[in-house]
């Protein structure tokens, strides 16, 4: 899922474990204010930052929205940005990974739980150690995620094969879905009945509805790769959902239909940059999107907890 962008001011790693000064936490963020502090890193802030473009500051109770904290100095200089989605996403940005930690307890105290957290390797591990502390349940998952960008420059010139890629359809909903449980059975390694299909089958409407859904299919019309979009617009692209069936891989169709999808939307210009981030372990999904032009940026964390209870 979708990222935090940490923008980070020292590297001296005292501050990861210190908190040098104390920070105001309130809810009362200006739109001006918290924009200029993402757009510090616009290429690591793509998620927070279309999520204020696209719906403001206040939480409309939109499944694809949610509420904001922020963390204010004595200056009255904003350190950092927590997003609370409505979905059970938290997203973290902060200028120093010990800001991170300072959202631990009002998000407690406030009974805002979370399913899924992302977050820049650092300041994860300050706020998963503060959230501990205040009772906040272990991670069933925290894995790293090298964090990937590419833009127009980057993108590979010559090597790789053209793929058709299609803009999803409602037609496609039922294959889209498929691929959606499949995918996160194997990523989670659950069961596939296990997977909640409704709400997967939701969320790839959703994308679908938003034309952030694309697919390649074989000469008999079988669906052979799946993609989607978190965020797909001029704040540029934040890509997740890289599906290949088993049968259909270790014959580049995923390195193809990725390399000709970002062509098209690099080369329209009305996507800037597209960004993704995947699991340290998949060696081979790095290699792919190596091979396509992505180059790493950094690293984030993928936290995975517990259900949430209403």
């Amino acid at each position: 899922m979708g990222s935090c962008r940490g923008k980070r001011r020292g590297k001296n790693e005292m501050s990861t474990l210190e908190s040098p000064h104390t920070l105001r936490v309130t809810g009362d963020v200006p739109q001006a204010v918290a924009l200029a502090f993402l757009k510090g890193e616009p290429r690591e802030n793509v998620y927070l930052i279309s999520r204020i473009w696209q719906s403001g500051m206040t939480d409309t109770l939109d499944a694809s929205h949610g509420s904001f904290l922020g963390a204010f100095d004595d200056d009255q200089s904003l350190r950092g940005l927590c997003f609370m989605g409505n979905g059970g996403t938290l997203v973290l940005s902060v200028d120093d990974p010990w800001v991170a930690g300072t959202f631990a307890e009002p998000l407690a105290e406030r009974g805002f739980p979370f399913s899924l957290c992302v977050c820049e390797n650092t300041a994860s591990r300050v706020f998963l150690s503060a959230y501990k502390k205040v009772g906040g349940p272990k991670p069933l998952m925290d894995r790293r995620q090298p964090y990937y960008i590419l833009d127009a420059s980057s993108l590979a010139k010559r090597g790789v094969k053209e793929l058709a890629v299609e803009q999803a359809s409602l037609d496609s909903i039922d294959e889209l879905t498929e691929m959606a449980c499949a995918m996160v059975a194997e990523d989670f390694k659950l069961k596939n009945q296990a997977v909640n299909r409704s709400q997967y089958r939701s969320r790839m409407t959703d994308k679908v509805m938003g034309g952030r859904a694309f697919l390649s299919r074989d000469d008999d019309g079988r669906a052979v790769f799946k993609c989607d979009f978190a965020v797909l617009g001029p704040y540029g692209g934040l890509m997740e959902g890289v599906f290949t069936p088993k049968s259909d891989r270790k014959n580049g169709i995923a390195t193809r239909a990725i390399w000709s999808l970002c062509r098209d939307l690099l080369g329209e210009g009305e996507v800037p940059f597209i960004t993704l981030h995947v699991d340290a372990r998949n060696k081979a999904a790095r290699r792919a999107y190596e091979k396509v032009g992505f180059q790493q940026a950094g690293d984030f964390r993928l936290i995975l907890m517990p259900a949430r209870h209403s």
